[in-house]
C-alpha cells in the first residue's frame, strides 16, 4: 500500500463522512479502485489525493479544484 492509498483510507475512514455519504471504506483499498466508484464523494476524494500526490505545484491545485467541482456538479446536482 502506497502513501496515496494510505491517505485515501485515512480520509474515507472519517465516521461523519462515511455515515453521511453511506459507503463502505473497506471496498476502496486503493485510489485506482476509488476512482472507479459509483459514489461521487469517494471519487472526489480519490481525485484530490491522486492529483496532489502527482503535482505539488500550487498552480495545479486550482486545476484539481476545478476538476473536482465540475465532477461533483455533473454527478450530484
Amino acid at each position: 500500500m502506497n502513501n496515496k492509498d494510505k491517505m485515501l483510507q485515512l480520509v474515507l475512514s472519517d465516521d461523519k463522512l462515511r455515515s453521511f455519504y453511506e459507503y463502505n471504506v473497506e471496498e476502496f483499498t486503493t485510489v485506482k479502485i476509488a476512482l472507479d466508484s459509483d459514489n461521487p464523494i469517494v471519487v472526489a476524494v480519490a481525485k484530490i489525493i491522486d492529483s496532489i500526490a502527482r503535482n505539488s505545484d500550487k498552480v495545479n491545485f486550482k486545476e484539481t479544484y476545478n476538476e473536482v467541482i465540475n465532477y461533483l456538479n455533473q454527478n450530484i446536482l
